[in-house]
């Protein structure tokens, strides 16, 4: 038995039908997505809103906000919250001493080397 094959026209029919049904779907979910979005946003409409108070108004309350200036001269300090284990002097001379050397050896997992290209 010998099956028919589909007539042109009953193609093209189908064709535009399932290209009307796609617009149409797409018309019909964009307007549910665009009523949604105004009920979502009516809070934020400026006739449902108080207005924003005037420059002067809002200079006013941000000055009451600031964080006032410090005195002439007036430093913060900043303290360590435990005492070094060695003096600043034993330090800094262990500094000058590290970078005078050449290290021949290996870095240690922490320092970083430089990239380079080869």
């Amino acid at each position: 038995m010998r099956v028919r094959p589909i007539n042109r026209c009953a193609g093209v029919i189908a064709y535009v039908l399932a290209i009307g049904g796609t617009g149409l779907l797409t018309l019909k979910l964009s307007s549910v997505l665009a009523t949604q979005a105004i009920a979502l946003t009516q809070p934020y409409f400026l006739d449902n809103c108080p207005c924003l108070p005037s420059l002067i108004e809002q200079r006013r309350m941000a000055a009451e906000f600031a964080v006032p200036p410090m005195v002439d001269g007036a430093k913060e300090r900043v303290a360590a919250l435990e005492a070094p284990s060695i003096s600043v002097d034993v330090l800094a001379a262990q500094m000058d001493l590290a970078e005078t050397q050449e290290w021949d050896g290996p870095l240690p997992a922490r320092v970083l080397q430089p990239f380079t290209s080869e």
